[in-house]
Formats: C-alpha cells, sequence, structure tokens
C-alpha cells in the first residue's frame, strides 16, 4: 500500500509538471515554438490542426495577440523555399509559422504576427506595450533608432521557459544597447536573421518586437517568436565578422 500511494505520488507529480510545462510555454496567436507541423504529433496534447480550428488555444498564459480557431480568414502551406504556413486573420493582421527542415521534425523555429502599417490608427500605443508586457514581463533589452528617434521602438524579451544555463548564456551575450552601431539599429527592422543572432547572438530564443508609433497610435507591428538554434535546421546562422 505504501508502495503505491509513492508510486501515486510519483505520478501525480509528472502530470503537475507536464501541464505546468504546456502552461509554461510563450505563444504568439496561440502557437508556441516546437510546434510540430504533423496533426499526427502532439505538444502538450496540443495538435496544430487543433489550434486553427478552435478545439482549444483560448486563455493560455503567455500568450500575444489573440488566437487562430474562428478568426482565421484564409492559410495555406507553402514549401518553398522552406517550409512555411501563411495565415490571415479576419482583421488584416498576418501570421507566418516557419517550421524546420525534416530531419528536425518540421517544428515551429519562428511565429511572426505582423499588423500592417496603417495611419489613422485608434489602437493605442501604450496599451499594445502594455499587452507585450503582460505576456512577458519587461524586456531585456530595448532601442529606438535615431533616425526615427520614439516612432520605432525595438523590445527584446528572452524566454524564460528555457534551461536556465541557456537563459544566462542569452542574456550573457545581448549587448547593451550603446555597444550596437547605429547602423544596426537603423537597420534592424528590415535586416535578416542572420544579422539578428550577430547582434542578439546565436543562442537566442525569445521575442523580437518592432513597434511604430505616431502620436500615441500603434500604426504598425512586428512581433516574433524565434528560437535561432532550430532555425539553424533551416539557415545559416552562423555571426561571421
Amino acid at each position: 500500500m505504501r508502495n503505491f500511494l509513492a508510486i501515486a505520488g510519483i505520478l501525480a507529480i509528472l502530470a503537475h509538471a507536464g501541464v505546468a510545462g504546456a502552461a509554461d510555454r510563450w505563444r504568439v496567436a496561440s502557437v508556441p515554438l516546437d510546434m510540430p507541423l504533423s496533426d499526427e504529433q502532439a505538444l502538450d496534447n496540443q495538435a496544430l490542426e487543433g489550434l486553427y480550428q478552435g478545439d482549444y488555444g483560448t486563455h493560455m498564459p503567455h500568450n500575444f495577440g489573440g488566437y487562430l480557431g474562428n478568426n482565421v480568414k484564409s492559410s495555406g502551406l507553402q514549401e518553398s523555399p522552406f517550409y512555411h504556413i501563411d495565415t490571415t486573420l479576419k482583421d488584416g493582421r498576418k501570421v507566418e509559422l516557419w517550421f524546420s527542415s525534416a530531419e528536425d521534425g518540421r517544428k515551429t523555429f519562428g511565429v511572426h504576427l505582423e499588423t500592417p502599417w496603417k495611419e489613422n490608427q485608434t489602437n493605442s500605443f501604450a496599451s499594445a506595450l502594455a499587452e507585450l508586457q503582460a505576456a512577458w514581463g519587461k524586456p531585456d533589452l530595448e532601442f529606438s533608432p535615431p533616425q526615427t528617434p520614439g516612432s520605432q521602438q525595438i523590445k527584446i524579451f528572452v524566454d524564460r521557459t528555457m534551461p536556465k544555463n541557456r537563459i544566462d548564456a542569452v542574456l550573457a551575450r545581448l549587448p547593451a544597447k550603446d555597444k550596437i552601431s547605429t547602423k544596426q539599429i537603423n537597420d534592424f527592422w528590415q535586416s535578416d536573421l542572420r544579422e539578428w543572432a550577430r547582434i542578439l547572438g546565436p543562442e537566442f530564443r525569445g521575442v523580437i518586437a518592432i513597434m511604430n508609433d505616431s502620436a500615441g497610435k500603434l500604426v504598425g507591428e512586428q512581433v516574433m517568436l524565434i528560437d535561432f538554434v532550430r532555425a539553424r535546421a533551416v539557415f545559416n546562422l552562423d555571426e561571421g565578422k
């Protein structure tokens, strides 16, 4: 009886740990990193198909940008130049899911949510920033291009669900904002993954948010949840010089 109770206690702890793992995952539009493309696989007992069909995907902690499900207007899988899903939401926002190589199990290494540029927006910039911080806390790095001071703000958040040794390594590699060149800051919004890996470090996993402010209104936004380590299954992200 005592052994049975001990085993039951261990199983309960493991079950609780599994639920906590699912709850702790950072998400954009309800999609986390590492989500398999194949509906025959699941992550934390969730499949990508379920997120799109709305079988689940509401009231998730650490989620930014709402949910898929009934909010999808159109969606399609593209296989070139690498596997990705392009989705348009009913409110006009765009969601892209980027998948790693077949050898890596075609898992999401990036979730990109874009609010297209539009003047005369009614959404408050302060509210948009508060939504970011409600999902992931305060930025670990933030800066604004000198050529557009204040009107574009870049926020970097390190994924706190990683193992502690990787969190520490990523944080240690992040540059101080005064160590990033003026050109890198001004060009950041249009840089590619390789340049971002040079700036943020090749092991970075977290969120890159590029927000555009006009008179206190959010006029455009890109939010990327990304893992550079998994991205290397598809891209060469060596830091270079």
